[in-house]
């Protein structure tokens, strides 16, 4: 005859406990089924585990013996399920999270510290990139997670919108154009633009919206969005850019729609088939709850 789970577990429960009674109300079962399981266990190790001491249940020494090798099963059970827990929450394994510049901060950052900030046992890598860049990283697993902008269209791939809003004209309150309710192509033909860099997504849409105009702006400046934002801001001349850029750098401009409309969308993306990383769901929900303040539009 085999051990049986049970036995052991009452066995312990009586050690633990130092009677029948309050093993059976630990065990949600009654006095005679604690010392069924006893005789049953000890019938199989062929001992003695218990002896009447007047009213009192006292273990032999042989009871005590076996007690040290059932507590490291017992030990080694909650190691296993403690181990299963980290994996569940990705604890002490780390966590590559890559972001476009405009959402490191106020957005990413704050979402970290509401999320992590108490959690010194998630190791972290940030790393700021392109989201060219970060869309093949995280596509061949070298991110767990990715913040990225586009256009709608990348809505089909494995990622999670965010927010959208519309690309803005942002100048000096004094500029000669701050009173327009609208910017379009034509209107900065004499101005020097302030533009992203070729890899992004907006910057493809503001080519084809100058491409039909007979003259190009006279001068143009490629550069980060922040930058965009920064340079606009000290009178260097428009850049074209959207909300959540202006949030994130702080600049104090004006903001004019720019037409014709181009939507900008940011995206958490995540590798397919990737586990669901609970602290992951919930940093990208307080990112999410932050970009769609009001003060975002």
């Amino acid at each position: 005859m085999r051990l049986k789970p049970r036995q052991v577990e009452a066995f312990r429960s009586v050690m633990m406990t130092g009677g029948i009674t309050a093993a059976a109300e630990s065990m949600n079962i009654t006095q005679p089924a604690v010392s069924r399981l006893i005789r049953d266990l000890e019938d199989i190790v062929q001992m003695s585990l218990f002896e009447r001491v007047g009213t009192r249940l006292m273990p032999t020494a042989e009871a005590t013996k076996l007690y040290r090798e059932v507590e490291r099963l017992y030990l080694g059970l909650d190691q296993i399920g403690q181990a299963a827990a980290d994996i569940r929450l990705h604890k002490n394994t780390v966590l590559r999270i890559a972001s476009v510049t405009s959402l490191v901060r106020p957005y990413l950052q704050q979402a970290i510290i509401e999320t992590v900030g108490e959690r010194p046992d998630i190791p972290l890598v940030i790393d700021v990139e392109n989201s060219r860049h970060i869309w093949d990283m995280v596509e061949q697993n070298r991110y767990d997670l990715g913040l990225v902008f586009g256009s709608p269209r990348m809505s089909d791939k494995n990622a999670v919108l965010l927010h959208s809003s519309y690309a803005v004209a942002a100048m000096t309150a004094d500029h000669r154009l701050a009173s327009r309710q609208a910017i379009s192509p034509g209107d900065l033909l004499d101005e020097r633009v302030l533009i992203p860099g070729r890899n992004s997504p907006l910057r493809l849409a503001l080519d084809r919206a100058f491409a039909i105009e007979d003259h190009q702006p006279v001068s143009t400046m490629e550069t980060s969005m922040l930058n965009c934002c920064h340079f606009a801001a000290a009178g260097m001349g428009i850049g074209i850019v959207d909300h959540t850029s202006l949030r994130s750098a702080g600049a104090k401009v004006v903001a004019i729609p720019f037409e014709p409309k181009i939507a900008v969308s940011y995206y958490a993306i995540r590798p397919v088939g990737a586990q669901r990383i609970a602290v992951l769901d919930e940093l990208i929900e307080r990112i999410q709850s932050k970009m769609t303040l009001p003060d975002t539009e």
